[in-house]
This record gives structure tokens, C-alpha cells and sequence, in this order.
């Protein structure tokens, strides 16, 4: 409980439409996906897309067949961890 430790919620189960193996940088995608410090950016891949002119510094094309999912995840985040980076948000 991370936002807030008093608070209570009901487990209702998986709603229409939930994904529970939800894959985020597919193996298709891994062809024009880079890898940055904190992030992958997926630049789109159409003849008419010049990437260079739109290229992010810093990123390194990852392997051929890569796939991003929870289940490769290595970062877990601990209630404590997810605490301090909600207390840095700020709000406008």
C-alpha cells in the first residue's frame, strides 16, 4: 500500500479486456526498439519514417527477437522504494 497505508480495497479479479501476461516490447518491435539508461523508445517502421532525423541520442538498437515482459522484468520495486518516487512527484 504504497499511496496510502490506511486504505482498504476489494480484490474483484480479472475485469473484461485485463491482460495478465501483458507483453510490452514484442519481438516484431524489438527490430526498431532502442535501449537508453531508464527506457526503450519503439520508433515507428515505415518506409516514409526517417529515423535519423527523429533519433534520440544515447540508445543502442537491442538484439533481433527481443521481448519485453513483466516475467523478464529484473526491477522490482519494494513499497518503500515505490513510496520515495511517489514522494518526488509534483503536481502543477
Amino acid at each position: 500500500m504504497a499511496m496510502n497505508s490506511k486504505g482498504t480495497f476489494k480484490e474483484i479479479g480479472i475485469r473484461e479486456g485485463e491482460k495478465l501476461h501483458e507483453v510490452i516490447i514484442t519481438k516484431d518491435d524489438s527490430r526498431s526498439t532502442y535501449e537508453y539508461e531508464n527506457h526503450y523508445i519503439i520508433y515507428p517502421n515505415f518506409d516514409w519514417w526517417n529515423v535519423s532525423e527523429r533519433f534520440t541520442e544515447g540508445g543502442v538498437l537491442i538484439e533481433e527477437g527481443f521481448e519485453y515482459n513483466p516475467s523478464n522484468n529484473v526491477k522490482w520495486l519494494k513499497v518503500e522504494e515505490l513510496k520515495e518516487l511517489l514522494n518526488k512527484l509534483t503536481f502543477e
